[in-house]
């Protein structure tokens, strides 16, 4: 009796400390850890075209009028450097904006969002072509202290067609850049 006794307990122990991973429990601080090396799965990043809907709709969830909201504008740094940022924005008569370097690398690192914790590891990497198909690079180091990186190569998920659920899909990394952008935006 107390061997089914113990077997029952220890079965049921087994499931009530088991836990799932929820959305709300992956966080921009853990979500490399719920990274699944699953065979045949794939990888995917958040494109510019997922991530400035995401990036505006936090702007204005903090409180930036839409007018002052742009996308696309060309900054002046110097005489010599312009860059384009993705969303700008102007809060307090001051011009801001978020960068969304559109590059990504494999494997996924956790050291990718370094920069985010050491502003000397932030800069940008601009490209440049003219109507003749020439290719110029620019380095932007350092980023202007209104200026904020936010890089595609961070803001990955996985997916497959089988329709497999992995921790970190396209909403959970769509989570992971909105969480960002609060971070830079309580800087302010």
């Amino acid at each position: 009796m107390k061997f089914i006794l113990l077997i029952i307990a220890l079965f049921v122990g087994q499931f009530s400390f088991a836990q799932v991973p929820t959305e709300s429990s992956i966080n921009n601080a853990n979500y490399y850890s719920y990274f699944q090396d699953i065979k045949g799965h794939s990888i995917n990043w958040l494109r510019s075209c997922d991530a400035v809907p995401t990036i505006i709709d936090e702007l204005l969830k903090n409180g930036i009028a839409y007018h002052t909201i742009g996308v696309g504008k060309l900054m002046k740094i110097n005489d010599t450097t312009r860059f384009v940022i993705t969303v700008s924005f102007r809060k307090s008569d001051k011009e801001y904006g978020f960068l969304y370097d559109a590059s990504h690398g494999i494997p996924i690192n956790p050291k990718d969002r370094d920069f985010l914790k050491d502003k000397r590891k932030a800069f940008y990497v601009q490209a440049e072509e003219d109507t003749k198909d020439d290719v110029n690079f620019m380095m932007i180091d350092p980023l202007p202290d209104n200026v904020f990186l936010l890089k595609q190569t961070c803001y990955w998920f996985q997916f497959d067609t089988k329709g497999t659920k992995y921790n970190v899909d396209k909403e959970v990394a769509h989570g992971i850049l909105r969480q960002d952008v609060r971070d830079y935006l309580k800087k302010l």
